[in-house]
């Protein structure tokens, strides 16, 4: 596994479970603040990968 398939599944690995706690917090009713931020964090690692893709594509490994 190359290093740049490595990253691109830590991003995705970090996602799921970014959203997956935005969805815990909602569902269980914790403080609002904290599904709030988990999804802030997803989004913004969405953001990232796509960075990252677009960055790579020109990188020779």
């Amino acid at each position: 596994m190359s290093l740049k398939a490595f990253h691109l599944f830590f991003i995705v690995l970090a996602i799921l479970l970014a959203a997956g706690c935005a969805a815990w917090g909602f569902v269980n009713g914790l403080a609002p603040a904290f599904g709030f931020t988990c999804s802030g964090i997803a989004f913004v690692l969405v953001i990232y990968g796509v960075s990252f893709l677009k960055k790579s594509r020109k990188l020779i490994l």
